[in-house]
Protein backbone atom coordinates (compact mmCIF):
# COMPACT_ATOMS: atom_id res chain seq x y z
CA UNK A 1 0.00 0.00 0.00
CA UNK A 2 1.18 3.79 -0.56
CA UNK A 3 0.34 6.84 0.70
CA UNK A 4 0.47 10.44 -0.88
CA UNK A 5 1.32 12.56 2.12
CA UNK A 6 1.50 16.85 1.98
CA UNK A 7 4.60 17.95 2.25
CA UNK A 8 3.33 19.49 6.19
CA UNK A 9 2.43 15.75 6.46
CA UNK A 10 5.18 14.38 5.96
CA UNK A 11 6.98 16.85 7.90
CA UNK A 12 4.85 15.72 11.06
CA UNK A 13 5.82 12.09 9.48
CA UNK A 14 9.41 13.01 9.78
CA UNK A 15 9.16 15.20 12.98
CA UNK A 16 7.62 11.88 14.88
CA UNK A 17 10.25 9.34 13.49
CA UNK A 18 12.82 12.31 14.96
CA UNK A 19 11.59 11.92 18.45
CA UNK A 20 12.03 8.41 18.32
CA UNK A 21 8.98 6.73 19.26
CA UNK A 22 8.80 5.22 15.86
CA UNK A 23 11.14 3.22 14.27
CA UNK A 24 9.69 4.25 10.87
CA UNK A 25 6.84 5.82 9.02
CA UNK A 26 4.93 2.11 9.03
CA UNK A 27 4.54 1.88 12.54
CA UNK A 28 3.81 5.45 13.01
CA UNK A 29 0.84 4.83 10.54
CA UNK A 30 -0.15 1.51 12.46
CA UNK A 31 -0.24 3.43 15.52
CA UNK A 32 -2.70 5.97 14.24
CA UNK A 33 -5.22 3.39 12.67
CA UNK A 34 -4.82 1.48 15.69
CA UNK A 35 -5.57 4.58 17.96
CA UNK A 36 -8.51 5.60 15.33
CA UNK A 37 -9.78 1.94 15.49
CA UNK A 38 -10.15 2.09 19.33
CA UNK A 39 -11.58 5.82 18.98
CA UNK A 40 -14.50 3.99 16.76
CA UNK A 41 -14.98 1.09 19.37
CA UNK A 42 -15.41 4.22 22.35
CA UNK A 43 -18.05 6.37 19.75
CA UNK A 44 -20.19 3.11 19.62
CA UNK A 45 -19.85 1.96 22.52
CA UNK A 46 -21.34 5.39 24.10
CA UNK A 47 -24.06 5.64 21.18
CA UNK A 48 -25.11 2.09 22.48
CA UNK A 49 -24.98 3.40 25.71
CA UNK A 50 -27.23 5.88 25.23
CA UNK A 51 -29.79 4.05 22.98
CA UNK A 52 -29.59 1.43 26.26
CA UNK A 53 -30.07 4.42 28.59
CA UNK A 54 -33.91 4.26 27.99
CA UNK A 55 -36.22 6.91 26.87
CA UNK A 56 -35.31 10.44 26.52
CA UNK A 57 -36.82 13.61 27.26
CA UNK A 58 -37.49 16.79 26.10
CA UNK A 59 -34.90 19.60 27.91
CA UNK A 60 -36.56 21.95 29.62
CA UNK A 61 -35.35 26.19 29.31
CA UNK A 62 -33.81 25.26 32.47
CA UNK A 63 -31.87 22.86 31.30
CA UNK A 64 -30.33 24.40 28.70
CA UNK A 65 -29.72 27.61 30.57
CA UNK A 66 -27.58 24.91 33.34
CA UNK A 67 -25.60 23.52 29.64
CA UNK A 68 -24.88 27.20 28.63
CA UNK A 69 -23.08 28.29 32.37
CA UNK A 70 -21.41 24.95 32.08
CA UNK A 71 -20.27 25.36 28.53
CA UNK A 72 -19.11 28.66 29.09
CA UNK A 73 -17.23 27.45 32.17
CA UNK A 74 -13.48 28.00 32.20
CA UNK A 75 -13.15 24.39 32.94
CA UNK A 76 -15.08 23.72 29.81
CA UNK A 77 -12.11 24.65 27.49
CA UNK A 78 -9.98 21.35 29.92
CA UNK A 79 -9.93 18.04 28.52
Amino acid sequence: MNVSLTGALRDVVDERLRSGLYGNASEYVRELIRRDEEAARQLRALYQAGIDSGESSAMSDGDWAALRVLARSPAAGQA
